[in-house]
């Protein structure tokens, strides 16, 4: 098609510059004629006055023998007139033709002058002018004729040449008619023919163009296009298909990308960075929507900071600031969930920068069950150095104290003593007694055994539990005190399932919560002792006494082995108690006011894992 196009354009310019050229040389021709036209007219002209000059000197020699002669002055005047008119003649004729008449004639003006001249010059002879008259005369009517026959031959030139240069207008006119009207059509055919071919390409193009454009990447062109048209058309097919694949390829990346982005088990969040709007939550994946209890959509309305506490939010633009400038942010921030459980997250950040646009990319992980692994090997250490005591204790004073207390009990039963000695006695294997007790505890805490475990009823195990610790009340360490003890209050619902769990571990972890909330509370207090299901297949025991409450610090490390707010305790009786709790895959939890009381939540589940179930 381009080839076509340069030669159909390439035949257009040949004919319009032969045209041109034709029409310039018909022209230049034309004018060439119409200048000899003129000239010829004006040779006419010249010559008619070449006439009248001859006349008037003819004039001039019939009168110079008359009274009426004129003067020799006027004569002179009149002759070098005719020769100046003669001399024009000559001067203007170009043709090789007319050149002999026209030499002709000047020399029979010259030969007439002469003649003329000779009759002023015999003027005394009247014969010898009378001769000379008639002889210049004569002269002058064949000079005469000789004019008269240029004027009739210049007149048939320039009718021919008039008509010639007619015949060459016309022609340069219909010429001039045909570019006009002929060749414009002509363009036009020639303009319509390529139009129809380039449009009709270019829809085709156009069309799978928008196809593309609309995502159809598999879309190809079919019609076969002529000329360039046809490479263009392969070209287009291959630039689809390479466009498929690298879309493709795109697609395939962003899909692991996005793997990659919604499968990670940190969340990962993508904020802006800068402006007004500096902080807002541009992307979230699905870990960081579950770790904060928001959906993905909702995360992505907020601002960073609104998932921060309020110490954490202030310190955000800080932080901001500082990212931007370069630098890595690593720290453990607290966050809140949506129900406003704060959590502490570790935080690792940077700047991303997006087309120009600076964003932090940030990548936060829940240290909560890092920070109880900890807290669980802590314990775990603790046990290990507790063992250590409880197995060195046990050699060491665990004999020895057996033959104090059977020396005491000996001495006490075959002396003769007096009541205060006695009671002395009495106090003596009452400590005695004690620190066995406190031994054991230890073996217990260190050496707490697998629970066997079996279908019981929860409920059952609370009454148990509660009878028990009414039987103590009656006990003579609380009789002697005088004290009625704490009133029991039982919300059990008869709904429960069975649960599965060791009945005597139970039985122990209940009771010691009943001894803490009976010693916590004074005479007309109320423990109330309650039970319900928890949630996915858990049930809830919950032991509340309107005691004296714990402080801040005491809640914290009531579960810590040695730690005890009481004068006589041990420290021991909690730390067993959550090691038990945990050892059946449950959560104790403690809620306390001082001056209000304490409220134990322990959360159990009903099903437990067949290899606790088979040790």
């Amino acid at each position: 098609m381009r080839i076509k196009a340069i030669i159909g354009f390439m035949l257009l310019v040949i004919f319009f510059g032969v045209g041109g050229m034709y029409i310039a040389h018909t022209n230049v021709r034309v004018s060439d004629k119409l200048e000899k036209i003129l000239a010829l007219n004006q040779m006419e002209f010249v010559r008619g006055d070449l006439g009248n000059k001859v006349k008037i000197i003819q004039a001039d020699l019939y009168l110079s023998s008359s009274p009426h002669s004129t003067n020799v002055g006027d004569f002179v005047a009149h002759g070098e007139a005719l020769q100046l008119v003669g001399r024009a003649c000559t001067s203007c004729h170009h043709d090789e033709a007319m050149m002999p008449r026209v030499t002709y004639l000047q020399q029979s003006i010259d030969e007439y002058l002469k003649k003329a001249s000779r009759v002023y010059t015999f003027r005394a002879n009247h014969e010898r002018r009378a001769r000379e008259i008639g002889d210049a005369s004569s002269s002058g009517v064949r000079l005469l004729e000789e004019v008269e026959t240029l004027v009739v031959l210049s007149s048939d030139t320039i009718n021919q040449k008039i008509s010639r240069a007619r015949q060459d207008i016309s022609r340069m006119k219909n010429i001039l008619l045909m570019l006009v009207t002929v060749v414009p059509f002509i363009f036009l055919v020639f303009t319509f023919f390529f139009v129809k071919r380039f449009s009709s390409s270019f829809s085709v193009l156009i069309v799978a163009t928008e196809k593309i454009k609309e995502g159809e990447l598999t879309h190809t062109i079919e019609e076969e296009l002529p000329d360039e048209f046809g490479s263009l058309a392969s070209a287009f097919n291959s630039m689809a298909v390479s466009l498929k694949k690298q879309c493709d390829a795109v697609v395939a990346e962003q899909s692991r990308y996005k793997v990659l982005f919604e499968s990670a088990d940190d969340a990962i969040f993508i904020i802006e960075g800068e402006g007004e709007t500096a902080g807002r939550i541009i992307a979230a994946n699905q870990s960081a929507a579950d770790m904060h209890g928001y959906t993905v959509d909702e995360l992505r309305a907020m601002y960073i900071q609104d998932l921060d506490t309020v110490e954490s939010a202030a310190k955000a633009p800080a932080r901001i600031r500082d990212m931007l400038a370069g630098k890595r942010l690593e720290a453990l921030i607290e966050h809140r969930k949506k129900d406003g459980t704060v959590f502490p997250v570790e935080v690792r950040a940077g700047l991303l920068e997006i087309e120009g646009r600076k964003y932090i990319l940030a990548f936060d992980r829940d240290v909560t069950v890092r920070n109880q692994t900890e807290a669980a090997l802590q314990r775990s250490r603790q046990l290990a150095t507790v063992g250590q005591m409880a197995a060195g204790l046990a050699h060491e004073i665990k004999n020895p104290l057996a033959g104090i207390k059977v020396s005491m009990e000996v001495l006490m039963s075959e002396l003769a003593l007096s009541p205060d000695d006695k009671t002395i006695f009495s106090r003596i294997i009452g400590e005695v007694q004690r620190i066995e007790a406190l031994l054991k505890n230890l073996l217990n805490y260190a050496r707490t055994p697998r629970p066997v475990f079996s279908r019981i009823e929860l409920n059952q195990q609370l009454e148990n539990a509660l009878k028990n610790a009414v039987l103590l009340l009656k006990s003579p360490e609380y009789a002697a005190s005088g004290s009625k003890g704490p009133d029991f209050v039982r919300d059990l619902d008869p709904g429960l399932p069975m649960l599965m769990a060791d009945p005597s571990q139970m039985q122990q972890v209940i009771l010691n919560l009943l001894l803490n909330a009976m010693e916590a509370t004074p005479e007309g207090g109320t423990i109330t002792v309650t039970t319900r299901p928890g949630r996915n297949g858990t049930v809830a025991v919950v032991i509340a006494d309107t005691g004296k409450g714990l402080s801040e610090e005491a809640r914290a490390r009531i579960f810590e082995p040695f730690y005890t707010t009481k004068p006589k305790g041990s420290g021991l009786g909690l730390a067993i108690t959550r090691r038990l709790v945990e050892q059946h895959h449950g959560v104790i939890e403690v809620v306390s006011v001082v001056g209000q009381g304490t409220i134990f939540t322990i959360t159990l589940p009903v099903e437990q894992l067949i290899e606790d179930e088979n040790p």
